[in-house]
């Protein structure tokens, strides 16, 4: 076209991806919310921490800008949300009369928005690959250097730096308060920067790499470095995949999955362990505790279980009424569910646990779709060239969903609005 045809033809229309400028500060923003995941200690009402100011102010900016910009809103997992939101609020209704339903449901429906609206943003603003790519960097980076401040504290005995407490032996926690917790964000981290690969340069991210993993291993929960170990394994399966085709990668995936029933079924842990956790608080706190820990879960199930089983109605005893619940009910081991799906079924009812079906299935969908060659836009590609590790991670968070509730945790949603981001990425190519 001549420069007099393209004058005649007016200014073209604008790009879809917007100005740097204009996005500065919620780059600053949503850099900063990240950063501040593990930020959960000390902690306030409703177990809220300072994080929350972060994403708070993340999530407002977020909204601002989107509606100034007339960007079109993304709500992913809206329905399930909204179904579980739903179903809490008539366990609430129904149970209002026992005490303190009405108080922990209110907190917990609360709970819900929160994370889903911190999901919806990243969703939204994730539509510019730039403030996607600032996320990412935020996230491997600063998941590393948590991971280096608390092996620091656990080096040179700095309590409040590590994390470890008197209730939980010599397992580390940093600033999450819960050995479990720290082990799933370290685990979130590790995947997200080997999907976004940051750093750029090989060897800094895998020192990077071993840097995270010891924390999560300086944690010693198992359930985190069982699915820290499934992930990386879930990963490698998937890229094959993409190479090699499906049935090798079934293959491989067959192997792997006979040669671990085959360790666990022959090797007798228990005849070692037991010797050498008296000796060392690192066994004895870790592997050590492995069977009292199986021994409670399955109490801690059966008597959940039970309270769904009977129940005087389908409508469930109300979100986080687990505990009080069997406090009541004099049982022998009282705590509140630690799963995920039983405690959507107990304290939601099975309205709950159709909405928990509904996040799984619209989490697998996605994942799904950023997991094939041409399931992510061009320019998010750039940003995160491995986007079947962060399929691995949701794997890894719903396999943590059986040993402890993660359905609350922030960078559990933040982990499922990246997906959501880069899945919208393909969709609209």
């Amino acid at each position: 076209m001549s420069a007099a045809s393209a004058a005649l033809a007016g200014p073209r229309p604008a790009s879809p991806t917007v100005r740097p400028g204009r996005w500065r500060l919620l780059h600053v923003l949503v850099s900063a919310a990240v950063v501040s995941l593990p930020l959960l200690r000390p902690s306030g009402p409703g177990n809220t921490g300072l994080v929350d100011l972060a994403l708070l102010a993340a999530v407002f900016v977020g909204t601002v800008r989107a509606s100034a910009l007339a960007l079109p809103v993304r709500l992913p997992y809206a329905l399930p949300t909204g179904l579980a939101m739903a179903a809490g609020a008539v366990a609430v209704t129904v149970n209002g009369g026992q005490p303190g339903v009405v108080g922990r449901g209110a907190v917990a429906l609360v709970q819900d928005l929160f994370v889903f609206a911190w999901a919806a943003v990243i969703a939204t603003i994730g539509r510019d690959h730039r403030v996607l790519d600032s996320l990412c960097r935020a996230w491997a980076y600063s998941a590393t250097g948590w991971a280096a401040l608390m092996i620091i504290g656990e080096l040179t005995g700095i309590a409040w730096l590590s994390g470890i407490t008197e209730r939980d032996g010599v397992r580390a926690s940093l600033t999450l308060g819960d050995p479990n917790l720290a082990a799933s964000y370290f685990v979130c981290g590790l995947l997200v920067m080997r999907a976004a690969r940051r750093p750029r340069h090989t060897w800094g991210r895998r020192l990077a790499c071993a840097v995270v993993a010891t924390a999560v291993v300086l944690t010693l929960s198992n359930g985190g470095i069982l699915a820290m170990l499934v992930a990386t394994a879930l990963g490698g399966l998937i890229t094959l995949a993409r190479r090699r085709g499906a049935i090798v990668a079934l293959a491989a995936g067959a192997l792997l999955a006979f040669g671990a029933v085959t360790t666990v079924s022959t090797v007798d842990v228990r005849s070692w362990v037991d010797p050498a956790g008296q000796s060392s608080p690192w066994i004895r706190d870790s592997l050590g505790r492995e069977a009292e820990s199986s021994g409670s879960r399955s109490t801690v199930a059966a008597e959940t279980a039970r309270l769904w089983l009977e129940a005087p109605n389908p409508f469930g005893i109300g979100p986080a009424s687990t505990e009080p619940t069997l406090r009541a009910a004099q049982a022998p081991y009282v705590k509140e569910a630690h799963d995920d799906y039983l405690a959507a079924l107990v304290e939601r009812g099975a309205l709950g646990g159709f909405a928990l079906a509904l996040l799984i299935a619209a989490v697998a969908v996605r994942a799904r779709r950023i997991s094939v060659a041409d399931g992510v836009g061009p320019a998010h590609r750039k940003v995160v060239p491995r986007p079947e590790l962060l399929v691995a991670a949701a794997v890894a968070v719903g396999l943590s969903g059986f040993i402890y509730e993660v359905l609350h945790f922030r960078h559990v949603w933040a982990l499922l609005g990246l997906i959501a981001a880069l899945e919208l990425s393909g969709r609209r190519r």
